[in-house]
């Protein structure tokens, strides 16, 4: 009969792919000119004359900003808080579920009972008796249908409210880490007297000399 057995998939859990749930911190990806108040804009006529893709003089570098956020301790620390609020919800997502299924085992059981006596007892019970059953019968089949119904769309809404808050605390985490991030970046580029520093996810090619990530994670470490 009927039981939670498409409640996985009404869930969306799995289907979103929770049970490794990635980290979804999103950092400075542009070229952060804002924080590089050193650099002046050349004269278009000396833009227009240059073939490079900088003035002559510049100096830039790159940053892996991937890399930052997972070996850095502020970014480890935000992984870690948002794999434990996950783990969290599973459980509660999980325990629920059981929970619901238990109840309609349960309704289930009773049908098949009641189903069984029906058909054994054809040929002894009174016409009276046997209509009787087989209205109980087709009500606890309604009243199957509706619980199962009913636990789907609670379980859809549970693991809607699971993610949403999972998704609020990695904006705060976010908000959290691009404040320190800005800073250290800064202060790498001014040590070493940088004025571009690129994210390496939109680089062909680079000479490895130009990565500054450890010296962004050694710098947001010390913060």
């Amino acid at each position: 009969m009927h039981s939670l057995s498409t409640i996985q998939a009404a869930r969306g859990w799995g289907s979103r792919a929770h049970e490794d749930y990635p980290m979804r911190l999103v950092v400075l990806t542009t070229l952060l000119a804002a924080l590089l108040s050193g650099v002046t804009a050349a004269p278009a006529a000396a833009q227009a004359r240059s073939s490079l893709p900088f003035p002559a003089g510049t100096k830039y570098a790159f940053v892996d900003l991937q890399r930052v956020v997972a070996e850095s301790v502020p970014g480890q620390s935000a992984n870690a808080q948002v794999q434990q609020l996950l783990e969290a919800k599973r459980a509660e997502i999980e325990a629920r579920q059981a929970t619901l299924q238990t109840q309609i085992d349960a309704k289930n059981q009773s049908l098949l009972s009641m189903q069984q006596r029906l058909a054994q007892g054809e040929t002894v019970m009174s016409l009276e008796a046997r209509q009787g059953l087989t209205r109980d019968i087709a009500r606890l089949q309604v009243d199957i249908q509706r619980d199962t119904e009913d636990a789907q769309a609670e379980m859809q809404r549970v693991t809607q409210d699971a993610d949403a808050e999972v998704t609020d605390l990695q904006q705060r985490l976010q908000v959290d880490l691009d404040s320190r991030l800005g800073p250290a970046l800064a202060s790498v580029a001014s040590e070493r007297g940088i004025d571009f520093i690129l994210n390496s996810a939109g680089l062909v090619w680079a000479n490895p000399a130009l990565d500054l990530t450890q010296l962004v994670i050694d710098d947001l470490n010390r913060r």
